[in-house]
């Protein structure tokens, strides 16, 4: 009989599957992965299978250096959002993409907004909405808005904005199997940020589900290079 209870079972048994995945991934793919991003995959493959193990809402995923595709089944979402204190404007963007690095749906956004903060959350509201319209089930949320972040992620919908994004922001990821709300540098928001700088230049709001050819050089090409 084996000494680690049922919990601990799992465990074990789904971080040999991440460090078994990670070595496929430098073979076929030659994607170099360090023990923190075995562990963040482990933690999202302990959502995903919903076994018994507790994991806290409030423990982060460990932040990377690049761009890193989702685990199958999930998708990740990564958005970014600026703000203009002097004149007002502002932009948003998110990108979904999926296990395989296919882009599922992109957006250029524009909002009636106050504030950096409100942007970003506008943001995140926009993706989450849209997730749900998609019938996702296995969210990821990445952002480098990292008081926002850690907020959602400790499960506190409070604030002062002065919308109610925030209680929305809660009733759709409640919707959701499951939502993980990721704080990570810019460099792994690349795509989502050139995304935001063309709605804030352009002043418009734009969606699709398959990048225009004006815009693969600022999607497709940061896709591709992992980022």
């Amino acid at each position: 009989m084996s000494k680690l209870s049922e919990e601990d079972q799992s465990l074990f048994v789904v971080i040999l599957w991440s460090i078994w995945t990670g070595r496929n991934n430098f073979i076929f793919q030659n994607l170099t992965e360090n023990h923190i991003t075995v562990l963040a995959r482990t933690r999202v493959m302990l959502l995903t299978r919903k076994t018994s193990f507790t994991f806290s809402t409030t423990t982060s995923v460990s932040i990377c250096d690049k761009w890193m595709p989702p685990s199958f089944g999930w998708i990740k979402c990564n958005i970014d959002g600026v703000f203009d204190v002097t004149s007002g404007a502002n932009g948003a963007g998110y990108v979904m993409r999926d296990f395989s690095r296919k882009a599922t749906f992109c957006a250029s956004l524009v909002f009636e907004v106050h504030s950096a903060e409100e942007v970003e959350a506008r943001a995140i509201w926009a993706v989450l909405k849209k997730a749900l319209e998609q019938q996702f089930t296995h969210i990821i949320v990445e952002s480098d808005a990292k008081s926002l972040i850690d907020q959602f992620s400790a499960g506190k919908f409070e604030g002062t904005l002065r919308t109610d994004d925030l209680k929305d922001i809660q009733l759709f990821s409640s919707k959701l199997v499951a939502c993980i709300f990721s704080f990570q540098p810019r460099i792994c928001n690349s795509a989502a940020h050139e995304l935001v700088l063309w709605a804030k230049k352009n002043n418009s709001t734009i969606y699709w589900s398959a990048p225009l050819i004006w815009l693969l050089p600022t999607v497709i090409i940061s896709l591709f290079e992992g980022l």
